[in-house]
């Protein structure tokens, strides 16, 4: 018997009926076309999955494009994503996001597509939000995808529960669910580059998988989305290189297989006939080349900053990590593991605004979380074993390694384990829950049928109605959770709109203006306030004008915000106290700071006309 395509399944327990169509032919596509009284075709089915992924991105996108957004005013990590996002708009981005520990992340992708977004809405921070959700959205329905390319209609309907699960619990909003940088909006909808790898990163997971189901293309595809998650978030580096090597080395492995069976053995001429037939040369081919050059040019702009600058960012990553190799016991990593797996069953405010590692809140939903998705993934890995369901023995066989990789990585962060470092582990459980449905379950012997086949999990009828009505159920749920999403307005700063309306007056329209940080924090610490002076720096870019900063600040703002000494305006952030009205340029306050406009000079100017 040849060896099966990987978008075939061939009958294993029963023989070719007899016959001059005996043989390979017989082979029949995977799907189920048929339905019976009140079970949905193969067709509904898989309309429905795809559906009740898609219905609440579609919510969430109308909210954001019914509001204006004009009056936006973002602060901190989010500001610097929408200055980065309008230099890409000008072909001008090479590397990521900054990192505190003065280095960026790796590339530059991330705000390429956000500018796509841009362009279409004419630019604006409302582009931000709605950029960041389209990308969740297109993310959760190609996971839909490969389910149901490797499978059936109900194991992708299966598995869209839980991608949309996944959606709702990153639609939770306020304070207990977000930190400051995310915004009040909730993850679903942030672009912030933590929450934003979550749903590319289940991708690369169920591609990885469908590479160990001797998948060359999804193991391409998984390289692309692979990288986005990497040049975006470099925290999650560890699981998609452990994930993407392991794909690698099964496919690898079954292809070298499949080689010697087609020359050698038995049959090897027959199955060589039947596999060229069926090889589609010309597509795969086309595809797989534009795979390869996407994935290839995502790469270079980080390639060509590293060679133009002694030391390039790659080499500032590589020193630090090289240079900080463990700092936590394998026992912090474990307790970091465990609550991220607590996100399923508590929703991401036990993580979000807490330091892993140390206490795990809810112990008993977390441990509960993680045994049942590790038997899951433990089970898949045995029963795919046993009946070669090799999509399901991968999917288990990641989440496992995955699992190991986040704890090891924990091991590995200096200072704090922030939540946001390992908020995007939780892929890992939610992949184990799509699981079970991916596998059979043993028949049982009748007198027409001594050894009868395993059947799906899914071909129960009463499971597939059921199915359908909760697949249904978790659609609105989340539907709810997203339109009762505050307004976009909640997520500005009102200091740094304050603090634009300040300066504007004073500055010359188009020119160059110095921001400088003179200090400016709160009273009581005389910290600078970072987010809004970033905002600031934002802001005026938007605005038109041409701001600058000291060079202490290049690892945030990139190169060509650094000042040049030549800049018309100088505006200085101070701490505010009772003697700051008398400061020379003095224009007044926002929040607990004093603003200063003036000449090179250091005197004060007078309003533009």
């Amino acid at each position: 018997m040849t060896h099966p395509l990987p978008d075939v399944v061939e009958p294993r327990h029963a023989p070719d009926p007899p016959g001059p169509q005996a043989g390979p032919a017989h082979r029949v596509r995977r799907g189920d076309r048929t339905g019976t009284g009140l079970v949905p075709s193969g067709r509904w089915l898989t309309a429905l999955a795809f559906a009740v992924v898609a219905l609440p991105f579609v919510v969430a996108l109308v909210e954001l494009l019914r509001q204006s957004g004009t009056n936006l005013t973002l602060a901190d990590d989010l500001a610097l994503i929408d200055l980065h996002t309008r230099r890409a708009l000008e072909w001008k981005q090479q590397l990521g996001v900054f990192d505190r520990n003065n280095w960026n992340h790796p590339g530059p992708s991330y705000f390429y597509l956000q500018s796509v977004v841009y362009r279409v809405l004419g630019g604006g921070a409302r582009a931000l939000f709605v950029g960041a959700t389209l990308g969740n959205g297109l993310a959760a329905l190609g996971c839909v995808a490969v389910v149901r390319y490797r499978s059936t209609p109900a194991r992708a309907l299966w598995a869209a529960v839980w991608i949309c699960a996944l959606a709702g619990l990153l639609a939770a909003s306020g304070p207990a669910s977000t930190t400051y940088s995310e915004s009040v909006l909730g993850g679903l909808v942030s672009p912030w580059n933590p929450m934003v790898v979550i749903f590319p990163l289940l991708l690369t997971v169920l591609l990885c998988a469908a590479a160990i189901d001797r998948s060359g293309l999804s193991l391409l595809a998984a390289v692309v989305t692979g990288s986005f998650v990497v040049q975006t978030d470099i925290s999650a580096a560890p699981v998609v290189v452990v994930v993407g090597g392991v794909a690698a080395l099964a496919w690898a492995g079954t292809s070298v297989y499949d080689l010697v069976r087609l020359w050698a053995g038995d049959g090897a001429r027959d199955r060589r006939n039947v596999w060229g037939e069926r090889r589609h040369w010309i597509t795969g081919s086309i595809l797989a080349l534009g795979t390869l050059a996407v994935a290839i040019v995502m790469w270079l702009p980080p390639l060509a900053q590293q060679r133009a600058n002694h030391p390039g960012n790659l080499t500032l990553i590589a020193r630090f990590f090289t240079h900080h190799q463990g700092t936590y016991p394998l026992g912090v990593g474990w307790k970091s593991l465990l609550s991220v797996d607590g996100i399923v069953l508590q929703g991401p405010g036990g993580v979000m605004r807490t330091y892993l590692g140390f206490a795990v809140a809810h112990a008993g939903l977390a441990w509960t979380a993680t045994v049942v998705t590790g038997l899951a993934a433990t089970a898949a890995v045995v029963v795919g074993i046993l009946q070669r369901n090799r999509f399901a023995l991968g999917l288990g066989l990641l989440v496992l390694v995955g699992s190991v990789a986040v704890v090891v990585s924990a091991t590995h962060v200096v200072g704090y384990i922030f939540g946001y470092l390992l908020v995007w582990a939780v892929v890992l459980p939610i992949a184990a829950l799509i699981v079970p449905g991916l596998l059979a379950v043993p028949g049982f012997p009748t007198d027409a049928s001594p050894s009868p086949a395993p059947r799906p999990v899914t071909a129960s009828t009463g499971l597939r109605v059921a199915l359908c009505v909760v697949a249904a159920a978790m659609s609105v749920v989340v539907v709810v959770r997203v339109a009762s999403m505050p307004p976009l307005t909640r997520a500005s700063d009102p200091n740094v709109g304050q603090l634009a309306t300040l300066v504007t007056p004073y500055l010359v329209p188009g020119g160059r203006v110095f921001v400088g940080d003179g200090g400016a924090g709160t009273v009581d610490t005389k910290l600078l306030d970072t987010e809004e002076f970033i905002g600031l720096v934002n802001l005026l870019d938007q605005n038109g004008h041409r701001p600058t900063v000291n060079h202490v600040w290049r690892t945030e703002f990139g190169p060509g915000y650094q000042t040049t000494g030549q800049e018309q305006r100088q505006v200085t952030l101070t701490t505010w106290d009772p003697t700051s009205p008398t400061l020379p340029g003095y224009v007044g306050k926002a929040g607990d700071m004093a603003v200063t406009v003036t000449d090179p000079t250091g005197a004060p100017v007078a309003r533009t006309p």
